[in-house]
């Protein structure tokens, strides 16, 4: 039986296409099992533009708001590379998702901002730097 069919303009061999659910794509061990299962594509989990703004806006304010009071109190706060939501984190986990297996693997940008997306979309789309030699 034939199942072949189109998805994002992607011929792919079956219509199943796992999308936009961390537990399934958070980690490559997982991607690759939804490929060995028959997945023809996977489309990521979401990055959620407003939810790294108010990490940010959050961690900007615990990590200022009276400072100047107690010296010691910077201590208190983990450093911000322990935060989930980061784009660049993401995007790392993205590339090597598609390194891992040999089905298209989609990212999943769910924006606020009036184009501001764009640029990130675009590095998701871009193919990876080359290294020097």
């Amino acid at each position: 039986m034939d199942l072949t069919t189109t998805y994002l303009g992607l011929k792919l061999r079956t219509p199943l296409v796992p999308s936009a659910c961390g537990p399934l794509s958070g980690g490559l061990d997982k991607v690759r099992a939804l490929e060995d299962a028959g997945a023809s594509a996977i489309v990521m989990y979401s990055l959620f533009e407003e939810e790294i703004l108010h990490e940010s806006q959050q961690l900007d304010h615990y990590l200022t708001f009276g400072s100047d009071s107690y010296a010691e109190a910077l201590s208190y706060f983990p450093e911000p590379r322990v935060y989930a939501m980061d784009p660049e984190r993401y995007l790392d986990h993205f590339r090597r998702a598609k390194r891992a297996v040999a089905i298209p693997v989609i990212g999943s940008l769910n924006g606020v901002s009036s184009g501001g997306w764009v640029k990130f979309a675009e590095r998701l789309r871009k193919p990876e730097p080359t290294r020097a030699s």
